[in-house]
């Protein structure tokens, strides 16, 4: 495979955009200014290198997000880097320059953003600042700093407006093709797509119950339509919490119940349509239940949050996305985007579900062949609503991070009972997990990548830890009061199979419950009631490709 394989991401919506921060922030803590830790990520996949006119070398995310008027806090629209006109690689890019701005007055930074442009004393202790009460918006914790062309604003709509809410599939599709917005955001498109030498496909997050799904949408048939031959990647997402989820008295309850079956409406039109112009795409949330209302919290080792808390749940889905990613960003014995997209979605089962353990859960003192012989509990909790995942007739692709070869197994002259293990002959992590799959798994097809290196969770990812676990995310023989985590191991993987019938039945049988007639805005920007049964035709059509009479 030639060239550095650029993937270009995409983000649309607000809590894509609390997604995308972590996500981000997680690539940058993987960075090495120091040029003493070696890597196995290839970080041009998804970044791009920038030269200013004073020779100061900038590299930024090869990114495009959407966001309301009034969502960027204090991040300015150019994306935070100075501009700089006389770039050697964008100056081209002032000819092409005719965004329409609407400028107010930017927030004020929070403490964490003032130490790390520079703007406070550097004696000054930022690890105490509070994230968890002073985060109020995605970019309060932001990290990287972004090209200018990355950030675009729907200045149609205004975050959070009760009056104007942003709430309805067709009012993103609408604002699509009515405004500017499209022709600035394609334009931005094409400039990565041009820069690239050999660019994988799109990775795109989006919020999945609002009107940021049509915006979408409309862009990913863009995508379909102009680059045939790219691969397009989606995750629908699912906040873990929505305001008004929490009625007081019986008109709230009424409110509710209506917001809930909007948002039930727009996850049908959704992946309906992600089935039609996707490679690939895999729902994710932090609630079990999803489709009316997130529902009971995911459970994970070791590991508490506040569902209330953007800033907690989109940091264990980008931990998710970053880890699964890992393949196609790997410099060596990785695969590419296409390649997994491809293997995921036979016999047109273009929908698959993702897995998180976070961390991996494993004794400081045991090795990785002592801690798979010894295993009774899940290695990973399902991210996806509704479905719990099977553990016979499954495709998967799983990545293992944070296990060094150190850790596989004792050697020949320390091995004792390890040696009479089938697993001893393992020579690799990889190896091993395959042959527990193999072993574990009936009629399953598993792919395993792995990476020695943890992923990194210092400042500002989130506390999430339990004081049980070491500073490389290991449980602890003995427990202690310090809680100085700072990387930890993970796994996480793509899984497709008949069980994600009774995924997509649930999501059916919501949606046909939903008398359309009733929601009087749908109407009013476009939808008819015929064009909505017909979603939900296509929608048992895709749901019938995971019947028991597909095999694997």
């Amino acid at each position: 495979m030639s060239g550095c394989r650029e993937v270009i991401s995409l983000q649309f919506g607000h809590y894509a955009n609390f997604v995308g921060s972590h996500f981000w922030n997680i690539q940058e803590l993987s960075f090495d200014y120091t040029g003493k830790k070696s890597t196995d990520v290839n970080h041009d996949v998804l970044y791009r290198e920038g030269v200013t006119s004073a020779g100061k070398t900038t590299y930024t995310p090869r990114l495009l997000l959407a966001e309301l008027r009034g969502g960027l806090g204090s991040l300015p629209t150019t994306g935070g880097l100075a501009p700089d006109p006389l770039s050697t690689t964008d100056s081209a890019e002032s000819e092409w320059s005719n965004v329409e701005t609407t400028r107010e007055p930017p927030l004020e930074k929070n403490d964490y953003l003032k130490y790390i442009d520079n703007e406070v004393a550097d004696d000054i202790d930022i690890s105490s600042f509070d994230f968890e009460s002073k985060v109020t918006t995605w970019t309060d914790y932001l990290f990287p700093r972004f090209h200018r062309r990355t950030v675009s604003l729907v200045n149609e709509y205004k975050h959070d407006d009760s009056e104007v809410p942003f709430e309805v599939f067709h009012s993103g599709s609408n604002a699509w093709k009515t405004s500017k917005f499209s022709e600035d955001f394609t334009d931005n498109i094409r400039r990565y797509a041009e820069e690239c030498d050999n660019c994988q496909g799109f990775q795109i997050t989006l919020d999945a119950t609002d009107g940021f799904a049509g915006l979408a949408n409309d862009c990913i048939q863009y995508l379909s339509d102009e680059y045939p031959s790219k691969t397009i990647y989606a995750v629908p997402l699912i906040a873990s919490h929505f305001p008004d989820n929490n009625p007081q008295d019986d008109k709230q309850i009424d409110v509710s119940n209506k917001k809930d079956s909007i948002r039930t409406i727009n996850l049908a039109l959704t992946l309906t349509s992600l089935f039609e112009n996707t490679s690939l795409l895999v729902p994710m949330s932090c609630g079990e239940n999803g489709w009316r209302r997130p529902g009971k919290n995911r459970e994970f080792y070791n590991v508490n949050f506040n569902s209330e808390l953007y800033y907690h749940t989109s940091a264990i889905i980008a931990s998710a996305l970053d880890t699964i990613s890992l393949g196609y960003r790997l410099k060596c014995d990785g695969f590419s985007l296409p390649d997994l997209c491809a293997d995921m979605t036979g016999y047109g089962r273009k929908m698959a579900a993702a897995s998180l353990g976070l961390p991996l859960y494993m004794h400081q003192k045991h090795d990785l062949i002592e801690h798979l012989d010894s295993l009774n509990s899940p290695l990973w909790t399902s991210l996806t609503p509704r479905c719990e995942i099977a553990s016979e007739k499954v495709f998967q692709h799983v990545t293992v991070r944070g296990i060094p070869e150190s850790r596989l197994k004792r050697p020949l002259k320390d091995a004792d009972e390890q040696i009479k293990m089938a697993a001893y002959r393992c020579n690799s992590v990889k190896e091993m997990f395959e042959m527990f799959f193999q072993c574990k798994q009936y009629a399953s097809v598993t792919h395993v990548t792995s990476s020695p290196h943890g992923m990194e969770v210092k400042m500002p990812y989130p506390k999430l830890f339990s004081k049980d676990l070491n500073c490389d995310g290991f449980v602890k023989e003995f427990v202690d009061d310090d809680d100085c985590v700072e990387r930890v191991p993970v796994i996480a993987g793509l899984h497709n199979g008949n069980f994600m019938y009774d995924t997509m039945n649930s999501l059916s049988i919501e949606a046909r419950r939903i008398k359309l007639g009733r929601f009087h805005k749908f109407k009013e920007e476009g939808l008819e009631q015929d064009d909505y049964t017909e979603c939900l035709d296509k929608l048992k059509e895709f749901q019938d490709n995971y019947k028991d009479s597909y095999e694997l």
